[in-house]
């Protein structure tokens, strides 16, 4: 198993004595090593690829839950908006590089609601009988996003906005 470090300096290496700047001789690694460092490297930023954006997963929760963004994002106390809030929450922390200030600011929110917020999802994930209903769409939606499927994403920039 080629470690990062290994794997960085065999491309660099690799990549100077491609560009010809190095002493005249034959390439200081072989084939073997040179794609072990390509496959390290490609795992690397395979997990660097944003799957969602937060706006994506507001328009899926309303899909699943028939609750509206302006309801989502008003000052509502109801379940099931605090729900819909909650799940677009945990789904942007996890699935997009968004800090918990920004997705609560999306929200109406601040960073403490949003820390609530993925608490409370993550106590649904982990025990099924607090909120079969959030838990099922939350769920789904998890899937969807893991799959690439139904949830499109047209913005795969870094900052997932």
């Amino acid at each position: 198993m080629m470690t990062i470090e290994r794997a960085a300096h065999v491309l660099r290496k690799y990549n100077d004595y491609r560009r010809l700047d190095h002493e005249p001789c034959d390439p200081p690694f072989t084939a073997t090593e040179i794609g072990q460092a390509i496959d390290v490297a490609a795992d690397l930023l395979e997990g660097c690829i944003v799957k969602a954006n937060i706006e994506s997963i507001i328009m899926a929760v309303v899909r699943e839950t028939g609750v509206t963004e302006a309801e989502m994002c008003n000052k509502g106390r109801q379940r099931e908006f605090s729900e819909a809030r909650a799940i677009v929450s945990w789904l942007a922390y996890h699935y997009t590089p968004m800090t918990l200030t920004a997705i609560g600011q999306r929200l109406g929110r601040d960073h403490a609601t949003a820390i609530y917020y993925n608490k409370t999802v993550s106590t649904w994930l982990y025990d099924k009988r607090t909120n079969p209903r959030g838990r099922n769409i939350t769920m789904k939606l998890m899937e969807e996003l893991d799959n690439d499927t139904r949830i499109p994403n047209t913005d795969r920039t870094a900052d997932g906005l």
